[in-house]
C-alpha cells in the first residue's frame, strides 16, 4: 500500500471524547491523517495542524526535545515516544503523551507513521483504538488485504504503550501481522464475524506479565475492548467485500464507458520536474486510441509510445500534475490528424488521469459548419437580393451591401430603424406581422431619396448560437418587373378593348384546355356567345369536310410555323355554313408550341360573290367562243351572196348586194375584233388570278 492512499482526514466517531486520538504521518513525517480534536486541542486551524506551524503551540521548554526526537526517529526508523505540553485555545498549556511506530512494507521501507497521543489528565485509550480501526474503513482505493493490514499495524498504538503490544489479524486463513509480530503466553482474542458467520479473529499479545495488571495494554475490562475491536472490524471485513463488489460493477462500467480513461504515475527529473507519465492502467477504448494492447502498455512511458505528442502535451500535462487544478483540452494527433477531447485532472499527488473522447468527426462536422458559414457569409455579402437580420422587435440588426442599394441608407442607419420604418406608408397599416409570414409577397418600399420601389419579401425564422430567435427578410427589387407586368396588363387590357371591339373572331385555344378566349365577334359569326365556346375544342365546331386540313394546320403550327390565309368551314349555331378565313400563330412556352392564337373572318359572303363572278365570266367565255363561231357562219353564205352578185347582168342589183355585203362584213368584223378584246381581258384576268 501506498503512503498517499491514506486520507488527510479522519472520521470521529460519536463514542469517543478528544483525550485520546490516532495519528497517521507519512515517511517523511508529513501529516497525512489528524484527528478532528487537533484544532480544539491547540486552538487553530486543521491545516495549520498538519503544517509546520503547529509547533509553536508547544512549550518552549518542550520544543526542542521534541522536534530532536521526531527527527531521530523519522532518520532510525525507531519507535516514538515523547510526552510534552501543548498550549490550548484558552492559553493553558495540557500535558500529553504521544507514542508511535513506523509500518514497513516487505522490502523493510517504511510506508507510514501510526501513533497516539493521550491527554494525561482525562485519559480515556479505548475509543481510540476503536477510532483507529474505524479511520481504515473510510479510506478509498485500499483492498480489504491492505485495510487488515494497517489495522494490525495500528491497533497496538490504541494503548498508551505500543511497543508493549503485538497484534495479529485472522481473516479466511490470512493472517496481518502488527510490526515485530512475536507470540507471548500473554494473549486475549475475540471472534470476527461477518451477517453470523465467523470469518476470523483478533489476537492481542503482552510482551510481558506485568502488562496484564493495570497500567498495561490490556486492562481489566480488555476483553469487552476486545470484543468491540472484532465487532468493529466484522463490519470492516463486510463494508469492504461490499465495496468490492460494487466495484466489480464500476470496473464493468469502466470498461465499458465510450469515453477512453488513462490513469498515469508522474515522472520527475533529478529536479522534481515532471517531464513523462508512465501508463498506470488504462481502459480498452484508451488502448485502441493508443493502437496497442492494454498488457504491452502498462507500465511505459506515454512520450514513448506517443513522441509525437510530447511538444504539446508536456507543459499541459506538466501544470495539471503541478497545480492540481483541472483542465479541459481538444488536441490533434500529429500523426494521423485525429482529434481528441480531454479531461485532465490528479486523482492524488504524484498521478495523472486522462478522460479521452474522439471528436475527429464532430470536428469534421464543425469545419464543415465552419464552411457553410463562411459560404453564407460570402452569399450574405455577394448576393443580390437585399437580406436582412431582424430581432423578434423588427430592429434591424445586420444587412448585406445589396440591401443598402436598394433603399440607400447606410448599413449603420439600418442598424437604428426598424424594417416596418421602410414600408410605404399607405401599406403600414395593413401590413400586420409581415415578418412572422413564410409567404413571399410584394409591396412598395421607400427609399432614402424618397423614391417608392417595389419589394418581393421573403423572411424564415434563425435562431443564433445564443439561442436568440431572429428572421432573414430578403428583399428582391422587382420595381423593373412590376413596371414590366404594369405595361403589359395595359397592353393586354388594349388588346382586349381592341379584340372586344374588332369586327373578326379572335379567339385563343390551347391543346389541353380548348379554347380559353374568343372576342363577342363570335356571336355574329357563329351565332354562340364567347361563354358558351369556352372550354371547348374547336373541331367539335368544324365541318367534316375541313377537318383533315384542319390538322394539318394543327401540325404546321405544333412546328412552330405561322399559317395565313387558312379557310375552313365552322357549324353556325343555326346549322349553316360559315367560311372563315384564318390567319393563326403559334403559343410557345419554354420553346415548345402549347396553344394558337388564331385571328378569323367571315368570308362566306366574299366567297359567294366569287363564286357568281367566276359563273359569270364562263357566261362570258361562252359567249365569245358562240361570237367566233356566229361569225365564221355569217361569212360564208355572204361569200355565196357575193359570188352570186357576180354572175347577175344587173348592174344595179349586183352593186346593191355587194353593198350590203360589205355592210355585213363590216358588223363581222365588228365582232371579231370585240371577241380579240374579249379574249385579251380574259387572259388578263386569269394573269392576275381574278378568276
Amino acid at each position: 500500500m501506498r503512503a498517499t492512499d491514506i486520507p488527510r482526514t479522519a472520521q470521529s466517531d460519536h463514542e469517543e471524547t478528544e483525550s485520546c486520538s490516532v495519528w497517521i504521518c507519512g515517511p517523511g513525517g508529513e501529516a497525512l491523517s489528524l484527528p478532528d480534536s487537533c484544532p480544539g486541542l491547540i486552538g487553530t486551524p486543521l491545516e495549520v495542524c498538519r503544517g509546520p506551524e503547529w509547533v509553536e503551540s508547544l512549550h518552549p521548554e518542550d520544543l526542542d526535545a521534541v522536534v530532536t526526537g521526531w527527527k531521530e526517529c523519522l532518520a532510525a526508523g525507531t519507535p516514538w515516544r515523547c510526552n510534552y505540553r501543548i498550549r490550548d485555545p484558552d492559553g493553558e498549556y495540557r500535558a500529553v503523551a504521544s507514542a508511535g511506530v513506523p509500518v514497513r512494507d516487505t522490502a523493510g521501507r517504511v510506508l507510514f507513521w501510526v501513533g497516539i497521543n493521550v491527554d494525561l489528565i482525562g485519559r480515556t485509550k479505548n475509543s481510540g483504538v476503536l477510532r483507529a480501526v474505524s479511520s481504515i474503513v473510510e479510506w478509498s482505493g485500499v483492498s480489504l488485504d491492505e485495510t487488515l493490514r494497517v489495522a494490525a499495524a495500528v491497533l497496538p498504538a490504541g494503548w498508551l504503550s505500543p511497543e508493549d503490544a503485538a497484534v495479529r489479524i485472522t481473516v479466511e486463513g490470512r493472517e496481518y501481522l502488527s510490526p515485530d509480530f512475536t507470540e507471548t503466553p500473554w494473549r486475549r482474542e475475540s471472534p470476527i464475524l461477518v451477517r453470523g458467520r465467523t470469518v476470523g479473529k483478533v489476537e492481542v499479545y503482552c510482551r510481558h506479565e506485568r502488562c496484564l495488571d493495570g497500567g498495561g495494554p490490556v486492562l481489566a475490562d480488555g476483553r469487552r475492548l476486545i470484543d468491540a475491536v472484532g465487532a468493529r472490524l466484522g463490519r470492516i471485513v463486510e463494508q469492504v467485500q461490499a465495496a468490492a463488489v460494487s466495484e466489480e460493477r464500476y470496473r464493468f462500467l469502466y470498461e465499458q464507458m465510450l469515453e477512453s480513461y488513462t490513469l498515469y504515475e508522474v515522472v520527475r527529473d533529478s529536479e522534481g520536474n515532471p517531464v513523462d507519465y508512465r501508463i498506470v492502467e488504462l481502459n480498452e477504448k484508451a488502448a485502441g486510441v493508443f493502437c496497442r494492447g492494454r498488457e504491452e502498455l502498462v507500465g511505459r512511458r506515454l512520450f514513448d509510445v506517443f513522441p509525437a505528442i510530447s511538444e504539446g502535451a508536456r507543459d499541459l500535462y506538466g501544470e495539471v500534475a503541478e497545480r492540481g487544478a483541472p483542465m479541459r483540452r481538444r488536441l490533434q494527433e500529429p500523426g494521423s490528424g485525429r482529434w481528441y477531447d480531454l479531461y485532465i485532472f490528479r486523482p492524488e499527488a504524484g498521478r495523472l488521469a486522462v478522460v479521452g473522447q474522439e471528436i475527429t468527426g464532430q470536428k469534421k462536422a464543425e469545419q464543415a459548419l465552419r464552411e457553410s458559414e463562411e459560404r453564407f457569409r460570402g452569399i450574405f455579402e455577394q448576393a443580390g437580393t437585399g437580406i436582412a437580420l431582424i430581432d423578434p422587435e423588427e430592429w434591424i440588426r445586420e444587412v448585406n451591401p445589396a440591401f443598402v442599394r436598394i433603399f440607400g441608407y447606410s448599413e449603420e442607419e439600418l442598424c437604428t430603424m426598424r424594417f416596418v420604418d421602410l414600408v410605404h406608408p399607405a401599406e403600414r397599416e395593413d401590413a400586420g406581422d409581415i415578418l412572422g409570414e413564410s409567404v413571399p409577397r410584394e409591396g412598395r418600399y421607400v427609399t432614402k431619396d424618397g423614391r417608392t420601389v417595389w419589394g418581393r419579401l421573403t423572411t424564415s425564422p434563425l435562431r443564433d448560437r445564443e439561442g436568440r430567435e431572429l428572421v432573414i427578410a430578403m428583399v428582391e427589387d422587382v420595381t423593373g418587373r412590376r413596371e414590366m407586368q404594369n405595361a403589359l396588363l395595359a397592353s393586354e387590357e388594349r388588346f382586349r378593348m381592341i379584340a372586344q371591339r374588332n369586327f373578326d373572331m379572335i379567339f385563343i385555344c390551347h391543346a389541353e384546355r380548348g379554347i380559353t378566349y374568343i372576342s363577342p365577334a363570335v356571336t355574329r359569326i357563329l351565332g354562340y356567345a364567347p361563354e358558351e365556346m369556352t372550354g371547348r375544342r374547336c373541331r367539335e365546331y368544324l365541318i367534316g369536310k375541313t377537318l383533315p386540313g384542319w390538322q394539318q394546320m394543327r401540325r404546321r403550327v405544333a412546328r412552330g410555323e405561322s399559317v395565313e390565309g387558312f379557310i375552313v368551314e365552322f357549324r353556325r349555331k343555326d346549322g349553316t355554313a360559315a367560311a372563315i378565313e384564318m390567319n393563326c400563330s403559334p403559343i410557345t412556352e419554354d420553346g415548345v408550341a402549347t396553344g394558337v392564337q388564331v385571328v378569323g373572318r367571315d368570308v362566306s359572303d366574299r366567297r359567294r360573290h366569287e363564286a357568281l363572278r367566276l359563273q359569270a365570266f364562263e357566261q362570258i367565255e361562252q359567249n365569245i367562243e358562240q361570237f367566233a363561231v356566229l361569225a365564221d357562219h355569217i361569212r360564208l353564205p355572204l361569200q355565196v351572196i357575193l359570188g352570186t352578185a357576180d354572175l347577175l347582168d344587173d348592174g344595179p342589183a349586183s352593186e346593191k348586194i355587194r353593198a350590203q355585203v360589205e355592210r355585213i362584213n363590216g358588223i363581222v368584223k365588228q365582232l371579231d375584233e370585240g371577241w380579240v378584246e374579249s379574249r385579251e381581258i380574259r387572259e388578263f384576268l386569269r394573269r392576275n388570278e381574278l378568276v
